[in-house]
């Protein structure tokens, strides 16, 4: 039985998928990017004469909890680039939309941003992706991207 157990354990070990932490990284900064872009044309194109964007509450007693169509699009873009490139990848997303229904995109990430400093391959690290969770948070400073005051967003 334990020779069956250490057998089952390598081959789990065997069968996990190991994939570049650079590449990851590079991954999620070029996803990042494909989120700015969305953030960047709902700001070009939903500000009121006022300067501010239109918005909801996720929680109603909590002005601390704004949601903007910013938001939503930059998440989507985000996890959808993020999924089609590690399918096996856990990502939470700070919006509370359902994941399951985020439709694959192509997976044109780029997995080389990180690497221009880089002295060589060998400050890589491979890890197991069962490891790894990104956690994504389209715009931080939400209410401050509605009340157009853009230096405190992230």
């Amino acid at each position: 039985a334990t020779a069956q157990a250490a057998t089952t354990q390598a081959g789990t070990a065997a069968a996990a998928e190991m994939v570049s932490l650079r590449a990851v990284l590079s991954a999620c900064a070029d996803a990042a990017l494909r989120g700015c872009e969305e953030v960047r044309a709902v700001q070009a194109t939903s500000r009121a004469d006022d300067g501010t964007l239109a918005s909801t509450r996720k929680d109603a007693d909590d002005p601390r909890s704004v949601l903007t169509a910013a938001d939503v699009a930059a998440q989507k873009a985000i996890v959808s680039a993020l999924a089609s490139a590690y399918p096996a990848l856990r990502i939470v997303g700070e919006e509370d939309e359902d994941e399951e229904g985020v439709a694959p995109v192509e997976d044109t990430l780029r997995r080389d941003l990180i690497n221009a400093g880089a002295a060589d391959a060998a400050d890589d690290d491979l890890v197991p992706l069962s490891e790894l969770t990104v956690f994504v948070d389209p715009v931080d400073g939400t209410r401050e991207f509605v009340e157009g005051r853009l230096g405190a967003v992230q």
